[in-house]
């Protein structure tokens, strides 16, 4: 299966009347969890399905207000993804000097980004991956205030059911490191793929690679903010997902204070830090828009409107939002975020103030981005698709307009049978819809043939197109196909 979505124009031949438009993710307002121990401004939330619990399970951190002024990492359940309790794991974790009954590990800076190991059984090059679920973390250094390059030691977090974790000797970055930093796998690669910083402090986007949990490649920056951002503005994470043939990441745009340090700059507190650059923009809005990759290495940035937005003020979210976690659930896609009401470390030495919040938006299937007419009628082209099978859809909703398709050969003449004329309109919202034509024509009648698709659409969205198909991005590889079909049945 080959799912067209559209974030760029790169596999439509034109377009035509139809605007590009960035999904708006809902917010489900029963979703919204506040810790009563802890400050969840940083806790970066990981969510997973315990298929032997049955159990909705989220990973994050927290701040402890006065005396303890410590962050310590906690897991929550919950039946449905939604409602979220806070389980005693007194009996199941052993920890000393424990501070909340769902605190899972001790003695660590940050953790962030859980991955759950789909390969952890499978030896690869001679190495068992070694379980199921990896946690990236970082430790602080003793008398790190006096080291000039490792502040906070990485190390990795592993657990064969993900209440029982034990630190490792892995150093998954060279220097030090401090969140945002996730994990994905490369199908196309067969690599696992750590998006971090270049290292503690430097807010730019970097990847590191490893086949083997062992080995770890430099970190390479990826993405780095350009003219089109607001001014001074840092990156500060991006969780990526694989999705079909494509990544995406859920890139945390940093809007920043450009100016340095004055006496009347922190509103709530003085803050004990040095003068500089960097240093000294520690306050901000935190917000998130959308990247994507072919490759799962080469990163582009889609429209700057941002995807999850900050809330209105007063409200979790307002000052910051980090979404950290995106779960396919049934037709819907479930993106968990920490947030905060005040700006970056607007409250950082006061968490017993709790003005934060775990929250759990929503979006259809394919909802990152859409096509849309401004007015009247849309309609788009694709480049050339080699049909292999008979499964084809399209996900739209056109509940008050409709939708039309049309099958042309490869040089763009409409086949017989399959022009707009004789397919029959649809009106309504379905995540696969199957274009139908007069005379019971379906795609699978033209089987290993070349040939584009049209659409046109009225009052309604396009989000993808999805089926047995392989695209062609070139002429000259039509040609190629066409000409070694020739020959084969020359030679036959």
């Amino acid at each position: 299966m080959y799912t067209i979505l559209f974030f760029d124009d790169s596999m439509l031949h034109n377009r035509s009347n139809l605007s590009r438009k960035t999904g708006k993710p809902t917010i489900i307002d029963e979703g919204t969890f506040e810790d009563p121990y802890i400050d969840t401004a940083w806790g970066y939330p990981s969510v997973v399905f315990d298929e032997i619990s049955s159990k909705w399970r989220c990973y994050y951190q927290g701040e402890l207000g006065s005396p303890h002024n410590q962050a310590i990492h906690v897991m929550a359940e919950s039946d449905d993804g939604i409602n979220w309790q806070i389980p005693d794991l007194s009996k199941l974790v052993k920890i000393q000097d424990r501070l909340t009954p769902h605190q899972i590990y001790p003695n660590l800076n940050e953790w962030c980004g859980l991955y759950t190991d789909s390969n952890f059984h499978t030896k690869k090059d001679g190495a068992l991956t070694s379980s199921k679920y990896k946690m990236l973390a970082s430790r602080r250094q003793k008398n790190w205030q006096f080291s000039k390059k490792i502040v906070l030691t990485p190390t990795l977090l592993t657990s064969s059911d993900g209440i029982q974790w034990h630190d490792t000797d892995i150093r998954w970055h060279p220097y030090s490191a401090d969140p945002g930093y996730f994990v994905y796998w490369n199908s196309f690669k067969k690599s696992y793929v750590i998006t971090l910083r270049p290292e503690h402090g430097d807010r730019r986007i970097a990847i590191s690679e490893t086949k083997d949990w062992k080995t770890f490649t430099k970190p390479e920056i990826i993405l780095q903010t350009d003219p089109l951002d607001t001014e001074a503005s840092l990156f500060y994470g991006m969780p990526v997902i694989e999705y079909d043939q494509m990544f995406i990441g859920l890139l945390w745009i940093y809007h920043v204070d450009p100016t340095l340090l004055q006496n009347e700059k922190f509103p709530l507190g003085s803050f004990d830090m040095e003068f500089g650059d960097d240093l000294t923009r520690i306050m901000g809005k935190i917000d998130c828009q959308l990247s994507y990759s072919v490759n799962g290495i080469h990163f582009q940035r889609s429209l700057r409107d941002p995807f999850i937005q900050n809330s209105d003020p007063g409200k979790h979210g307002s000052g910051c939002i980090y979404p950290s976690s995106l779960v396919p659930y049934k037709d819907t896609l479930r993106i968990y975020s920490s947030s905060s009401k005040g700006e970056h470390a607007q409250i950082r030495f006061k968490p017993e103030l709790k003005q934060s919040a775990i929250l759990v938006h929503e979006i259809r299937k394919d909802g990152f981005v859409y096509l849309e007419p401004s007015g009247g009628t849309g309609e788009l082209t694709t480049k050339w698709l080699l049909i292999q099978g008979d499964n084809f859809s399209i996900n739209t909703n056109v509940p008050n307009g409709e939708i039309l398709v049309q099958i042309m050969d490869h040089v763009g003449n409409p086949i017989e049978g399959y022009e707009y004329e004789n397919c029959i309109r649809y009106s309504g919202d379905s995540l696969n819809w199957k274009p139908m034509w007069s005379n019971n024509n379906q795609l699978s009648k033209l089987k290993n043939r070349i040939i584009k698709i049209g659409i046109k659409v009225t009052n309604g969205r396009i989000y993808a197109i999805r089926g047995n198909f392989e695209l062609f991005q070139s002429w000259p590889e039509v040609r190629r196909y066409i000409n070694s079909i020739s020959t084969n049945k020359k030679v036959n």
